[in-house]
């Protein structure tokens, strides 16, 4: 009897020392229960598909915003960026099997990229991806994590219900994506 209760408690510090800064930062944002459902250009979590295409047919509509390559993405162009290293910024709401929307999946490039040009590689528009981002969504700081899924440096912020994961796909595309953590974790829920 005393094997076991002593194996069960080497088993639960070894999971403890298991729990990633990742999962920690997340159940200590979630516990707080601050819940931002806002994201930009007036965009909100929770939409439906069909008020997030109303949305964004008015932002189209006044020239804030115009398609994106193959009409995948909406396409912002970022304001004030310096002559040469202008940045794409694609956007598209990320819809659940109720055509709700639980967040948002980015890109960013320059809009002068090339293969053999390497000021404008994504390495470059990393920083500025993630200093516009820290910019638009206010909060604790990125850190680097490790993701299987990703082959390339990983980033995280987490602010309450709000999650933000940056990485480079390649060459030129740096992806982003804005999930909310209600949806993701819904156990995790105050």
């Amino acid at each position: 009897m005393l094997n076991r209760l002593y194996i069960f408690f080497i088993a639960l510090i070894i999971s403890c020392q298991n729990v990633s800064e990742y999962e920690r930062i997340v159940k200590d944002e979630m516990a707080r229960g601050v819940y931002t459902d806002s994201v930009q250009f007036g965009l909100t979590i929770g939409d439906t598909k069909k008020t997030f295409f109303t949305k964004a047919w008015e932002l189209n509509a006044d020239g804030k915003v115009t398609h994106g390559p193959n009409n995948e993405f909406i396409a912002y162009e970022i304001e004030n960026m310096p002559e040469g290293k202008r940045v794409n910024h694609l956007f598209y709401g990320i819809f659940n099997e109720n055509d709700i929307m639980t967040g948002l999946d980015m890109r960013f490039y320059f809009l002068g990229w090339a293969p053999w040009n390497e000021e404008l590689q994504s390495d470059k528009v990393l920083p500025v991806a993630m200093d516009k981002l820290m910019e638009w969504y206010p909060g604790n700081n990125f850190i680097s994590i490790e993701n299987e899924n990703f082959p390339n440096k990983t980033f995280v912020k987490i602010d309450g219900n709000r999650q933000i994961l940056i990485h480079i796909i390649d060459e030129k595309d740096v992806r982003a994506q804005l999930l909310d953590l209600r949806y993701k974790y819904p156990n995790l829920i105050k």
